[in-house]
């Protein structure tokens, strides 16, 4: 019987500039339940943190505002390509974690997070709203390659500490996430 099998095939566009790029040595397991889909792909670029003593990795679930919202606030507008899920609780700057009830990505510009209450705090255009985890807190470089995730939600990654990557053609990264990742430069050229 004939068995058809999805591949994931990358684009090709690069998002380093030059070779001159510092990875972690020996690579390390992504292992986030949160992603426990078989064949969902983390596109290269995505923030990460790791632990390198147990060699295990988590994605830094950010979005970055795309417009401003009033600390009463129970939807946000986030750009489009950040890694939340309905579920994750997250937060913005200094506010308390709240549960994402709903995302809508039917506009083309941004896509809409509801939460179940508000953060009480005001969030500026370009603020990191994000899941205070150890991909967050322990957060060290960037995704080398494209992970394609198993149904157990790990991949094997290499994650780049020194380089320069086209900002314009990863994942949107907060100013302030930027800032905790002085070794690789964001380059704003195409």
């Amino acid at each position: 019987m004939m068995q058809i099998k999805k591949e994931y095939v990358p684009s090709g566009i690069p998002i380093w500039m030059g070779k001159n790029i510092e990875v972690a040595q020996g690579g390390f397991t992504l292992d986030d339940s949160n992603f426990a889909t078989e064949n969902l792909v983390i596109p290269a670029g995505t923030p990460i943190g790791f632990d390198e003593s147990t060699r295990t990795a988590k994605v830094a679930k950010i979005a970055v505002a795309q417009a401003n919202a009033a600390n009463d606030a129970t939807e946000l507008k986030v750009l489009k390509g950040h890694q939340l899920i309905v579920g994750m609780s997250v937060k913005s700057g200094s506010s308390a974690s709240k549960a994402i009830t709903a995302i809508d990505t039917t506009n083309a510009d941004y896509d809409l997070v509801s939460v179940t209450a508000t953060l009480a705090v005001s969030v500026t255009a370009g603020d990191a709203i994000y899941v205070s985890d150890a991909g967050y807190t322990n957060l060290k470089g960037l995704l080398y390659e494209d992970a394609i995730i198993d149904s157990n939600g790990i991949a094997s990654i290499s994650v780049v500490l020194r380089g320069t990557v086209y900002a314009h053609r990863i994942v949107p990264v907060p100013t302030t996430v930027k800032a905790t990742l002085p070794l690789i430069i964001f380059s704003q050229s195409f």
